[in-house]
């Protein structure tokens, strides 16, 4: 059975034929890929998650983070409830004296369903003696006092009317029927930062740090790898990653993110779900073209199973890895990212930074110059950001710190700003939310924190990725870009907070990743809003033009291109770079010895007069070719000249391992009959010869198969 699938896979169909049974055995693996890669982005969500709960949130006895409750969480709109506890501590050398978790501080109440959100409500919360959680209105109105009862990771109702105490609080508006105190139950999401002792996230960072370090060693990794590895293995290695590293670098990422490190966990989900769909490729060793396409379904999968949103998915596995709109990638690329929607969906996992947003009027004119200058501002904050990331790590590289131990200074560094900053800890997913979500006055995070964090959070991604602590670019640029939003929001027209925050927030990540369409697609399929879609198009845009200018399409195209690819080549190029003139040159050639007398060369070229005739030692080391014009000259002269004295040595010669792209540019200048072929630089022993024909052939067949890729043909 495992024969006959691969002779599937190897047949060849000529044009115009479709490829039949191919493709349609292909979109059925496509299947199988999106469910496992999706199942794979769980796995390792699951387990930064169960690391960070392990490490910081799960030594608590009160509750701090977000607690939701969905009324059905397999549907696409699921209707939810949501707490956001919040301790008294406000940071500072202070609290490195403070030993437990408070008992009390704010809380904020929302509830979301599918025609929108209520107003968040700030209340007071304190916990007593029985473990009970009771919240209650700062103005201490009378009826609307919640209490709930704190399990260590759970909070259920205390056995009041909870909805008549919440219509009471002011949540009437959009509250979902159906919260009654029987079977409601707020299940932990994510812990808050802010609560956390101080003490505990510095010996946290400084012993986790070391931890990774060790980890470099015992896998003997000398960097973690990502969505620009993938891109590489696309162009240079027929889609081929190695499942090996691929394995370790995504343990790493695990103990970077749960740890607290300053970095994204979308990067590494991109490059786990191609490593899974290159290795399912490798596997049954279904051939390159399937073994890239693959590739880019373990990629969409993971993106659609992060986000929950396929179509940007399936555009974004064109847009930034694969390069190019392949009509046979297509079809199995969307299926793997429906897949993966599906899946995730269905074991709850639902993306929800920032849905349910503000119902945005529509745009005033006025309005488009103010998203361009957002878009403007974007960018250059964006070049910062990438630009601080090469130089930390061109830093980081040419400082005598072994490699084991430069997590942990990231660890140190990142720990003491995190005294005053806890915000920038970690994904900071929450924090993003609530940046974007935060139209209520008086604002979580006010003018002065929002350009605080905008700097340190920069300078700690960068250091952390650095120096070793391993994660994405994706999430900061997230966090980051909407609070620069945010910030010109504040400064300019608070009226347009949010539209700003979400414009900043694309801006930002669509020039780091370089995925305009994408970055656009994510947020019309998370809010559906027309609005929201256009003024972030409008900023990505504007963006996306000045990073383009100023530094590279991408942080990725950049890192590639750092690495010695020409990611703007055609794909026949990049199918001729994967050949090499060993495969077409001709292994018949025509030599003579170099102590040979005149009388011998004139019989040699009469015997061949439409081919080079080339001098080599006994050895086959290459001397030169003699040209008729010479030895003409040296027979009417009646000199005593051998083939060494006449040979001459080309402008022009290849070797073995040259690849063809290389070949054809060393073509373009030759002129002459052929081309010497030597087996290396150092030998110089000649092998074969090379023609023009042999190369424009070989390219005119890299086109034939650069086309019948993007056409779906086999």
């Amino acid at each position: 059975m495992l024969e006959y699938l691969k002779h599937l896979f190897v047949r060849r169909q000529k044009p115009p034929y479709q490829a039949g049974t191919n493709l349609l055995l292909v979109l059925v693996l496509s299947v199988l890929v999106g469910a496992g890669v999706s199942y794979g982005t769980i796995g390792f969500m699951k387990a930064f998650e169960s690391v960070v709960n392990w490490v910081y949130f799960d030594w608590s006895d009160s509750p701090s983070g977000r607690y939701s409750h969905k009324e059905d969480g397999h549907t696409s709109s699921p209707k939810k409830l949501s707490f956001d506890f919040r301790g008294a501590d406000e940071g500072g050398l202070g609290s490195l004296k403070k030993t437990q978790w408070d008992s009390n501080g704010t809380c904020r109440i929302v509830a979301t369903a599918t025609t929108g959100r209520s107003k968040s409500n700030k209340l007071a919360w304190h916990m007593d003696a029985n473990g009970t959680v009771i919240i209650e209105s700062l103005t201490g109105l009378a009826g609307s006092t919640v209490r709930l009862k704190f399990d260590g990771k759970n909070l259920v109702p205390a056995g009041e009317d909870l909805n008549a105490t919440l219509r009471n609080i002011g949540i009437h508006a959009t509250l979902p029927d159906g919260f009654s105190p029987g079977w409601l139950e707020l299940k932990y999401k994510q812990g808050s930062f802010t609560d956390v002792p101080k003490w505990h996230i510095l010996l946290a960072l400084t012993l986790g740090g070391l931890f990774i370090g060790v980890l470099y060693k015992i896998f003997k990794l000398a960097r973690g790898h990502g969505p620009a590895d993938v891109i590489i293995s696309r162009i240079n290695n027929d889609g081929i990653l190695p499942i090996k590293e691929g394995i370790q670098t995504a343990v790493i990422c695990i103990s970077s993110i749960g740890l607290g490190a300053s970095v994204g966990r979308y990067g590494p989900a991109v490059h786990l779900g191609a490593t899974l769909g290159s290795g399912f490729a490798q596997l049954f060793k279904l051939g390159r073209v399937n073994t890239v396409t693959f590739l880019g379904c373990g990629v969409a999968s993971a993106i659609a199973a992060s986000f929950n949103t396929p179509i940007a998915a399936v555009i974004f596995a064109h847009e930034a890895i694969i390069g190019h709109y392949s009509l046979r990638a297509f079809a199995p690329i969307t299926i793997a990212a429906v897949t993966g929607n599906e899946v995730a969906k269905y074991h709850g996992r639902h993306f929800d930074g920032f849905q349910n947003l503000t119902d945005f009027p529509p745009l005033e004119p006025h309005l488009y110059f103010w998203l361009a200058i957002v878009g403007l501002i974007s960018a250059v904050f964006a070049l910062i950001y990438m630009r601080s990331l090469v130089a930390v790590g061109k830093w980081v590289k040419e400082s005598r710190i072994p490699q084991w131990l430069r997590p942990m200074f990231a660890g140190l560094a990142i720990g003491i700003v995190a005294i005053w900053l806890p915000n920038l800890l970690g994904l900071v997913e929450e924090t993003t939310t609530q940046v974007i979500q935060d139209i209520e006055k008086p604002l979580e995070f006010g003018l002065q924190i929002l350009c605080l964090l905008i700097v340190f959070k920069i300078g700690s991604t960068a250091l952390c990725l650095g120096t070793g602590m391993h994660g994405g670019v994706f999430g900061p640029a997230l966090c980051f870009g909407a609070m620069v939003g945010a910030t010109f929001a504040l400064m300019v027209d608070p009226n347009q907070y949010q539209i700003f925050a979400l414009a900043g927030m694309g801006a930002c990540i669509s020039s780091v990743v370089g995925a305009p369409i994408s970055t656009i697609l994510i947020v019309f399929e998370l809010n559906q809003n027309y609005t929201a879609a256009t003024a972030v198009m409008v900023a990505v845009v504007v963006s996306n033009l000045v990073t383009n200018r100023y530094f590279a399409r991408s942080y990725f195209i950049y890192q590639v291109q750092a690495a010695g690819f020409d990611v703007n080549a055609g794909r026949e190029v990049n199918i001729l770079q994967r050949r090499t003139i060993r495969e077409v040159m001709e292994p018949e050639f025509y030599t003579i010895g170099p102590d040979v007398n005149l009388r011998a060369i004139e019989q040699a070229l009469r015997n061949n007069p439409d081919a080079d005739l080339y001098v080599t030692e006994a050895n086959g080391k290459l001397l030169g070719n003699i040209s008729l014009s010479k030895a003409w000259d040296a027979l009417r002269e009646e000199s005593s000249q051998t083939a060494r004295d006449l040979a001459h040595m080309p402008e022009h010669w290849l070797t073995e391992g040259t690849d063809l792209n290389r070949g054809f540019e060393v073509i373009e200048e030759f002129v002459g009959i052929s081309v010497p072929v030597v087996n290396n630089a150092q030998d110089m022993q000649l092998t074969g010869i090379i023609h023009e024909a042999n190369v424009i052939q070989a390219y005119n067949e890299a086109v034939k198969e650069a086309r019948g890729e993007e056409q779906g043909l086999d």
